[in-house]
């Protein structure tokens, strides 16, 4: 029998990317599952409500009205405040409320669990790591904080997999703590940056996991950041490291790097790795999943040629088509880091016209002076950043700073900005006048609507080359 037949959730917020794979987790586990979500009520068309309610999950209005004494618990999203009328009865009930990412932690408790944790890259490390168990035999169950591409035995839209093994391959999350209630087989580590949390704060939370890992750690010591972690010196390690300057020896290597537009290749003690997507960031999340893997005990001549077939992430350097030489990308990047590596990968061709939405009036407030360092730095003459209006999530956020103010202070820099006051502006000049080898990007997180946008580009950029020169005069 299923260990939580008999046990009644309701999820609030349920359509975000990370609390849908576990709602739908949770009804493959004999649950009985409702959810609400806001851009539902909205009337938001989004294919992830229709994937929920194939998988079992009946969707409710956000009102309070699912929430009632026959629950065992309401599961919410770090989105939800505390004013939320799910939330807001389930107090008056005197309700257990539990957050998303504690309980993931419960359930992944029971399972031999590999908890990806950092504070970039980890949606790629863990839908790498699925793959290659996958391709191994291991039939792993997988939930992740992006949708996998073309992974064998995913359900959709792709963030769920759900195993015939003991492994369960899961993203843990750092912006709410709960990292640090995961108690797994084998915790990799892949980066620390200052991101939700100061970077000491996210370094004591890290060293909670350390101390609940069971059986061995993954731990990139090439990252500067990561040497402030205290490890405990009972636990096995296996060290891995990028070229350079690194503050132990590491057990793993990256060696031999090659760049390309469209993919990367490199070596690992000198069996040969080759990922069929751009950019140093990807050799980084390529090199901690085979680390995973032999962590886990596959041999790393099964797991690196494995990755040659990995498909991708959903909004992390997704391609999403190219026309006349012109390719548009959509990405998830949402801090400095990120957009660093972004902006990186896909430099080695033309201009770059990119689009970007700050996804909150609290994170840009915290990234401000970060972020546009950024984009002064990785920005080249004949680039142009849209920046468009903050995200907006409702409640009760501060919002005194706007996109406009950006703006000013970007452009008082050199920096090549302009305000994207509609998508519809941004969509009419982004596709002017570009030439084979400019690239397109649209980055931004939580808004679930941007990959549609995405989308509208690429639609806009064909129309345009298709329709008549009387007709682009007139456009």
């Amino acid at each position: 029998m299923p260990p939580l037949t008999g046990h009644r959730y309701h999820f609030s917020g349920v359509g975000g990317s990370g609390m849908a794979p576990l709602a739908m987790l949770t009804v493959s586990l004999g649950a009985d599952v409702t959810g609400s979500d806001r851009n539902h009520d909205r009337g938001v068309a989004m294919h992830v409500f229709e994937d929920l309610r194939r998988s079992g999950v009946e969707l409710l209005p956000q009102d309070g009205s699912g929430i009632n004494e026959a629950l065992t618990a309401l599961v919410h999203s770090t989105a939800v405040e505390t004013s939320n009328p799910d939330f807001a009865r389930a107090v008056q009930l005197g309700m257990t409320r539990i957050r998303r990412g504690s309980f993931l932690a419960q359930l992944a408790a029971a399972r031999r669990t590999i908890a990806i944790a950092g504070t970039s890259g980890k949606s790629s490390v863990t839908a790498m790591t699925a793959h290659i168990l996958v391709a191994a035999g291991f039939d792993p169950s997988f939930l992740g904080g992006g949708a996998a591409a073309h992974l064998s035995g995913a359900m959709p839209p792709g963030a769920l997999r759900v195993g015939g093994s003991d492994w369960f391959v899961v993203e843990t999350d750092e912006s709410d703590g709960s990292v640090a209630e995961f108690t797994p087989a084998v915790a990799v580590l892949t980066n620390l940056s200052r991101d939700h949390k100061e970077i000491a704060e996210t370094a004591r939370n890290f060293e909670k996991l350390l101390a609940g890992t069971r059986e061995r750690a993954v731990i990139h010591v090439s990252d500067p950041e990561l040497q402030q972690v205290q490890v405990p010196s009972s636990l096995d390690v296996l060290r891995v490291a990028m070229p350079g300057s690194t503050w132990a020896t590491p057990d793993l290597r990256a060696d031999r790097i090659e760049l390309t537009p469209d993919a990367v290749r490199f070596e690992i003690s000198g069996v040969p790795v080759r990922v069929p997507f751009p950019g140093a960031l990807t050799v980084e999340n390529a090199l901690m999943a085979c680390g995973a893997a032999v962590a886990s005990g596959i041999h790393l001549e099964t797991a690196a040629p494995a990755l040659a077939t990995f498909g991708g992430v959903r909004r992390r350097l997704e391609r999403i088509g190219a026309h006349t030489g012109v390719d548009v990308f959509d990405d998830f990047a949402h801090n400095p880091v990120k957009i660093r590596a972004a902006l990186r990968a896909l430099r080695p061709h033309g201009a770059l016209r990119v689009y970007y939405q700050p996804h909150g009036y609290g994170p840009t407030r915290f990234f401000a002076a970060e972020m546009t360092e950024a984009f002064r730095e990785e920005l080249r003459p004949g680039d142009r950043l849209y920046l468009a209006p903050i995200y907006d999530a409702g409640g009760t956020a501060d919002r005194s700073i706007r996109s406009e103010d950006l703006v000013r202070s970007m452009a008082a820099l050199g920096i090549p900005v302009e305000l994207a006051a509609t998508r519809d502006d941004a969509a009419r000049t982004m596709t002017e006048g570009l030439g084979p080898g400019d690239r397109l990007l649209v980055m931004g997180a939580r808004d679930d609507t941007l990959p549609t946008f995405a989308r509208s580009l690429y639609a806009a950029l064909v129309t345009r080359d298709e329709s008549t020169p009387a007709q682009r005069e007139r456009a």
